[in-house]
């Protein structure tokens, strides 16, 4: 592995990709009878160990760490956030994209800190992604009238399943608060 200056975005791109993929081929291929499950994915930033692993007779090019384990847990929280795709603050924070709005924060097993979250919405109107965040930043702050903007918010945006659930953690978690994610 070679990095790059822009690897953040890169990443963040190919996960724009993917999502666009499957979502397309979904919809075509859904009348012949060959519909595609919901993929989901989750990004990190850290360190990791990447190269081949395994014993004689079975090698296996592969990343192992802390980095990749929180990032799949990201993407299986995305059932639970209604979402596609997951995006760490940390991840967030090396990319130059606009393109993020709040999820809140997060517990995932296997991890005892919290995970600031984020969905990439590049086709979600950038004044309500800034408010969305804007009105994130003064509830964890301890506005809780922000949390009512934001389900005032929802009610325009009603069939936007992640932004509800977005404002009924926060309802549940409080200010500065996280939301353990449960076990299936």
């Amino acid at each position: 592995p070679i990095a790059r200056e822009d690897d953040a975005d890169r990443a963040a791109e190919a996960l724009l990709a993917m999502v666009k993929f499957t979502c397309d081929f979904s919809a075509q291929h859904h009348e012949a009878g060959a519909p595609l499950g919901r993929t989901r994915i989750g990004l990190h930033f850290g360190p990791a160990v990447v190269g081949n692993f395994g014993g004689e007779g079975r090698l296996s090019y592969t990343a192992l760490g802390d980095a990749m384990n929180c990032a799949a847990r990201l993407e299986g929280a995305n059932k639970y956030l209604k979402t596609a795709a997951l995006v760490s603050d940390d991840a967030k924070r090396q990319c130059s994209l606009d393109i993020f709005r709040p999820m809140g924060r997060i517990i995932v097993s296997g991890r005892g800190t919290p995970v600031v979250v984020w969905e990439p919405v590049p086709d979600y109107d950038p004044d309500l992604r800034k408010e969305l965040t804007r009105l994130w930043t003064e509830f964890e702050a301890g506005d809780r009238s922000a949390l009512d903007a934001i389900e005032q918010i929802c009610l325009t945006q009603d069939k936007d399943a992640a932004l509800s659930a977005f404002a009924c953690r926060l309802r549940e978690a409080g200010p500065g608060g996280a939301v353990q994610l449960k076990e299936k």
